[in-house]
């Protein structure tokens, strides 16, 4: 599930990929905007990757698949993580216990997160005014 790389061999593979992308010359302004893009995230990574934690952050896995053309789990493996071997012992210690539930298909996440936010604040307003908000609309 989780092996501990050290810090050389995932420079080393980083790299490796970033020797990978240079071979691909861009011919047009997308493809060189996403060749900068790949060559500043890759000089950021390797400079920090000595003051980076033992686990990168999500949104960094994602930034390097996307740069690097890699599955999600492709980018992981980079760091150690093995996301086949975490799905088959989540599912060995929670069986059917627990799934994931889609949302309705007509209700967008962000609408449900600001009416919670929004009944959040309507009810600390409340609280602090010490009115009874029930049925009042903002």
């Amino acid at each position: 599930m989780y092996r501990p790389v050290p810090r050389n061999e995932i420079s080393d593979a980083v790299a490796h990929l970033r020797d990978l992308h240079r071979q691909f010359k861009p011919s047009n302004d997308r493809e060189r905007y996403a060749f900068e893009r790949c060559e500043l995230v890759t000089k950021h990574l390797l400079s920090n990757l000595s003051r980076m934690g033992n686990h990168p952050t999500l949104s960094l896995l994602l930034e390097i698949a996307d740069i690097f053309s890699l599955t999600i789990e492709g980018a992981h493996r980079l760091f150690g993580y093995d996301l086949g071997g975490i799905r088959e012992y989540d599912l060995r210690l929670n069986g059917s216990r627990t799934h994931i539930e889609s949302p309705h298909e007509r209700l967008r996440p962000r609408e449900v997160h600001r009416a919670l936010r929004m009944r959040c604040v309507r009810e600390r307003k409340c609280k602090q005014s010490g009115s009874d908000c029930a049925g009042r609309a903002e």
